[in-house]
């Protein structure tokens, strides 16, 4: 019997250390490190605006981050514009990450699993043939998605579902971008605060007057501007590594805070939870047989 239990506790300890490295899917809504700010667009390419984007940050020295999506503003399949955005994205150093193929009106919440994956899958394959790229970011149209979403988005092998902390509401008719900015801003620290900012390249607002005049400001206030992968120290591809060349340290400080969000189960829309850990489904299939093994080792322990 001795040795029986000798063996449980070894698999114990073997189990334990499993669930310590098993990965993750995560919510981030700010970078790692203070003073890091990552600016990102939704909902391009766009034939009008998305060209004017990168003029402003190739001007500005800038990279970001760009949310496509695959038939909503252009139909990317079939139009060598829309393809050649793409690529000049990523030509200049840019980020792309999946934005779903065709932006659903209401959001993913109402799609069936199959409709999501086509959404996600049909995307990825049509930004590979494209750029030879595998998208591993993924932002949910709204910012809205369940936890029946979150199993088919992880299973495709996205590593990050990526929100905001700036909201720049430039889509919003009435509203001010610039002022919504400063809104963030002025109650923030370069040294205590990151910004994953939310804007549009297929806004006039965003094109053609408040990304330019922001930059400048952004940089006097001490931030420094950085794609979602510098801002996560986490790879953009499933397929390549976008940190390569990059010089960003991987490793996470000891005293850095994360900033993830955790899931809860709900019947319509998931609700977050500041700075706690979103568990995969293999994790969470780790801690059931854990929780077994311990079991059965304290019932033999206790009749021997």
């Amino acid at each position: 019997m001795f040795s029986i239990k000798n063996s449980l506790l070894l698999t114990v300890a073997a189990f334990a250390s499993i669930q310590s490295v098993v990965g993750e899917y995560k919510n981030y809504e700010e970078c790692i490190k203070p003073g890091d700010f990552a600016l990102t667009f939704d909902d391009g390419p766009s034939s009008d605006y998305t060209e004017m984007v990168l003029d402003v940050l190739k001007k500005e020295n800038v990279k970001a981050t760009f949310f496509v999506n695959g038939r909503n503003c252009m139909d990317v399949a079939n139009d060598p514009k829309a393809q050649s955005l793409i690529k000049r994205e990523v030509d200049e150093g840019h980020v792309i990450a999946s934005h779903t193929y065709s932006h659903p009106e209401k959001g993913i919440t109402t799609l069936t699993d199959e409709q999501l994956t086509y959404e996600l899958k049909t995307l990825n394959d049509l930004v590979f043939d494209i750029t030879g790229l595998k998208l591993a970011f993924f932002r949910p149209p709204l910012g809205e998605f369940n936890e029946a979403n979150r199993k088919v988005i992880e299973s495709l092998g996205y590593t990050a579902n990526i929100l905001w902390n700036l909201d720049s509401n430039d889509w919003k008719q009435g509203d001010n971008a610039t002022a919504n900015y400063f809104k963030y801003l002025d109650k923030a620290n370069p040294s205590q605060n990151s910004f994953i900012a939310l804007n549009h390249d297929i806004q006039k607002v965003t094109a053609t007057y408040n990304l330019q005049l922001m930059i400048p400001i952004i940089r006097d206030l001490g931030y420094n501007f950085v794609t979602v992968d510098e801002c996560l120290g986490m790879s953009a591809y499933q397929n390549v590594n976008s940190l390569e060349n990059k010089g960003v340290n991987t490793t996470v400080p000891a005293n850095a805070t994360i900033p993830t969000t955790t899931i809860v189960q709900l019947p319509t829309l998931i609700k977050s939870v500041p700075n706690s850990n979103l568990k995969s489904g293999a994790e969470a299939l780790t801690y059931s047989i854990l929780s077994a093994i311990v079991l059965v080792f304290i019932t033999l322990f206790n009749t021997n």
